[in-house]
């Protein structure tokens, strides 16, 4: 396994905090929870695009994920990818329905403002 893509494995766990691989995998959409379970444990990678897709849904630059820049510049997550995350959260976990729809129309009325 090399150096880069333990960096990239390590992040990737990083970047999902408390939350579950299925919930990631439906958040970044058209992966699966084996394909994000083999990123994390280094065992594969994946394709160029699929690659460019999870930046840009997790908010981070290519070169911080793959371990070649060591000082995050995070890109903020359009509201679009902070309301999909907080709709696959609203599916996958315990958490307190109320606090998640309050995110989830703050969000939307922020997305309908000019």
């Amino acid at each position: 396994m090399s150096k880069k893509l333990t960096k990239f494995a390590e992040r990737l766990r990083a970047l999902r905090g408390t939350r579950s691989q299925m919930e990631m995998a439906a958040f970044v959409g058209d992966i699966t929870q084996a394909a994000w379970a083999q990123w994390e444990m280094g065992a594969r990678q994946p394709k160029l695009d699929v690659f460019a897709h999870l930046c840009k849904r997790l908010g981070v630059h290519a070169d911080w994920l793959l371990g070649i820049d060591d000082s995050p510049q995070p890109v903020k997550p359009s509201i679009d990818d902070q309301l999909a995350l907080l709709k696959a959260q609203l599916g996958e976990t315990s958490k307190s329905m109320e606090v998640i729809m309050a995110q989830i129309s703050r969000l939307e009325k922020e997305r309908a403002k000019p």
